[in-house]
């Protein structure tokens, strides 16, 4: 699927890495070269007409988990279904994802509730008519662990500083477009 996607390449990539680089709720990938600048593939997949919507979650552990929460699991139930990501490291060769975690909402409207197990042990139930659907859809938000997100919490979108954009990332790094899903 590499070539149809715009994704081909034929430098010796070693590892890839994941994360939504852009904020725009589709996924991106940084291939890890060998003896050459990484390769940064952003995606810009037109958007489904029927919604598209996303969330992403940045996850602040407290006492008895690690900062990071690595190892934290999250249940998201929306529009009827449920999805579960865990915060992970170390899951890859010469690289490493985002600890964000990132949820494909489709349609959906609003989030019926979130359900994260610290790694601590704690579970924190957040209800969906807690969040403010204009806060809680198209964003990524960080909560930190047994608080309640708030208004506040919502992060810029953008993981790359402006400073950083892909292209500036090596001097001979290349930035493509990703056609298709």
């Amino acid at each position: 699927m590499a070539r149809p996607a715009g994704a081909a390449g034929i430098r010796d990539g070693r590892g890839v890495a994941v994360a939504d680089l852009d904020a725009d709720g589709r996924l991106d990938l940084v291939i890890n070269n060998n003896a050459a600048p990484p390769t940064v593939l952003l995606n810009r997949a037109p958007r489904s007409a029927s919604g598209g919507h996303w969330l992403s979650l940045l996850l602040t552990g407290g006492a008895g988990s690690n900062r990071d929460a690595v190892g934290a699991r999250v249940r998201l139930t929306a529009g009827g279904r449920a999805q579960t990501r865990v915060v992970e490291a170390g899951s890859g060769y010469a690289s490493q994802s985002s600890h964000e975690l990132h949820f494909g909402l489709a349609s959906a409207e609003w989030i019926d509730g979130l359900e994260i197990t610290w790694p601590s042990g704690r579970v924190q139930t957040i209800d969906g008519a807690d969040l403010d659907p204009r806060l809680a859809l198209d964003r990524r938000l960080r909560i930190e662990e047994g608080r309640e997100p708030e208004a506040g919490t919502v992060l810029p979108n953008r993981l790359l500083p402006n400073r950083l954009r892909p292209q500036q990332l090596a001097p001979e790094s290349t930035s493509r477009p990703m056609r298709g899903q």
